[in-house]
């Protein structure tokens, strides 16, 4: 994608410099062209003075073959005459030109005339507006103003028939009143408003003001322009009455002349003109020419300039579509990257909450399994309490029977009869109990739990490894038979059923979240 802008960017600079060339030698086929033109305004220069010599020697020719040879003084008065037309036909050309002028400015006085005339009328308009609204909020105000006298009449009116009139009649009167006071209030608020209106003057709208402003101020400055254009009509037409005064002179001094002259030299000033009006037909047409080779010149330049513009849009709507191209294919990558990267993300967690899933299953059944130990062992734990509730009566009754003991020298011999009567049974309800208690405690926990919370649950609950630290010696060696009051072998110390070990919630909940 990189290389591609690249390959456009160079592109784009390779026909920025072919325009820049071009429009070079366009500039320099202009130039080419002014400077043709001048020398072919020199070449007609050189071709009228040929012309003109070519003329008058071939009139030398016909005056001389006809026999009317003109002296040397004659010529001369010609050519002074001559002179003398051309500066009566400039004056009448001058003239001309003053009066195209004095045309033109009476046109450009008539069309500010006509502005002006048009923002007039447009600020007649806003100032009758303003003056229509003056005259409505003058009528509402005496609208007003006669609405409050009428609620002041009412309002007396009112009281009177409150002081004269009964409790019942006397509580609707004041709701009038209260009523009429209210509305007199609006209509004072009401006045004010129009007052201040009318003592500001804002009868318009802002836009309104601001356009009324902006007309009074474009009338000021036409009224400025038609002054200045009358100053300078004024002075035109002084200008012309003059000339025109002395125009019609020189044209009575000039028909005095001609009706001077003699038929000889009017001929001779008549083909002197004659050439004249020939050579300036030929110029006209030399002219004409040149003028359509120019033409010519000019299409072809304005051919090849339309054909680089297009050849330049061209150029730049192929670079925009590829660049349209390049941002389509961006952002495709784009998006395929993203669905990727969230394809990876699902399949990622999909794969741990399947993890999650097996671990909290697997958890789940060690938990139930768990608990069905705790139910046997509580059923048995119940059991040894029975047995143990039991081996307390009787050793109640055996105290009884040993109050009536044979002298201390037979104590250590164990009774045969008590011993065959209790022993068996109770070791062996104790040796269950303390395998199971023993399998209870020394059970390996599952590897997903974590340490940290079971050491902070034994170290949270002193009081419950208590119990435990004291029974623990009393689990693995039993009592012997000569030692203390009893002569008999209990057995292992039975834990109670209240102080077996409960799971601490922190337990619970480390067996349900492992991680």
């Amino acid at each position: 994608m990189r290389q591609q802008q690249g390959q456009l960017q160079r592109r784009l600079r390779e026909e920025t410099e072919q325009k820049r060339r071009l429009e070079a030698e366009m500039s320099k086929r202009q130039h080419r062209v002014k400077e043709l033109e001048l020398k072919h305004e020199q070449q007609q220069k050189v071709l009228r003075i040929k012309t003109e010599e070519i003329a008058a020697f071939q009139r030398k020719r016909r005056s001389g073959s006809s026999g009317s040879v003109l002296s040397l003084e004659q010529q001369q008065k010609i050519e002074e005459q001559k002179k003398w037309l051309d500066q009566e036909m400039e004056k009448a050309l001058q003239q001309r030109r003053a009066l195209e002028e004095l045309g033109a400015e009476l046109r450009k006085r008539e069309a500010i005339l006509a502005k002006k005339e048009a923002l007039v009328q447009e600020r007649t308009g806003l100032e009758s507006k303003r003056l229509r609204s003056s005259q409505a909020l003058t009528e509402d105000i005496v609208r007003v103003s006669s609405r409050l006298e009428h609620l002041e009449k009412e309002l007396s009116e009112k009281s009177g028939q409150l002081r004269q009139g009964s409790a019942q009649s006397q509580q609707q009167i004041r709701g009038e009143i209260d009523a009429l006071r209210q509305e007199k209030d609006l209509l004072l608020k009401q006045r004010l408003e129009i007052d201040g209106k009318l003592r500001q003057g804002s009868l318009l709208s802002p836009e309104e003001e601001r356009t009324l402003f902006q007309l009074d101020e474009a009338i000021e400055a036409l009224d400025a322009a038609i002054e200045y254009k009358n100053e300078a009509i004024t002075c035109r037409q002084r200008v012309l009455r003059a000339s025109a005064s002395l125009l019609s002179q020189c044209e009575m001094n000039l028909m005095a002349k001609l009706s001077y002259l003699s038929s000889s030299e009017t001929r001779a000033l008549l083909c002197k003109y004659f050439d004249k009006v020939v050579t300036l037909r030929e110029e006209q047409h030399q002219q004409q020419i040149a003028f359509s080779e120019l033409e010519m010149q000019l299409e072809e330049q304005q051919r090849l300039v339309y054909w680089l513009e297009v050849a330049l849009e061209r150029q730049r709507l192929e670079m925009d579509r590829q660049l349209t191209m390049q941002q389509k294919e961006h952002e495709q990558n784009m998006q395929l990257l993203l669905q990727q990267n969230r394809d990876h993300l699902g399949e990622g967690l999909a794969d741990s909450k399947r993890q999650y899933e097996t671990r909290i299953q697997a958890l789940e059944k060690e938990l139930g399994r768990h608990v069905c130990l705790n139910q046997e062992l509580k059923q048995k734990l119940s059991g040894v309490d029975a047995a143990g509730q039991s081996r307390v009566t009787g050793g109640e009754k055996r105290t009884l029977c040993l109050e009536n003991r044979p002298p201390p020298g037979n104590e250590g011999e164990p009774h045969p009869a008590s011993e065959g009567l209790w022993q068996p049974p109770v070791a062996e309800s104790a040796l269950r109990a303390r395998e199971d208690v023993r399998d209870l405690v020394r059970a390996p926990l599952p590897l997903t739990w974590k340490r940290s919370s079971l050491c902070g649950e034994e170290q949270g609950s002193p009081e419950e490894r208590r119990p435990w630290e004291a029974a623990e010696p009393l689990l693995g060696r039993a009592l012997p038979v000569g030692e203390g009051t009893l002569p008999w072998n209990l057995g292992p110390l039975v834990r109670p059923r209240r102080e077996l070990r409960r799971a601490s919630p922190g337990m619970i909940d480390v067996r349900r979240n492992p991680l």
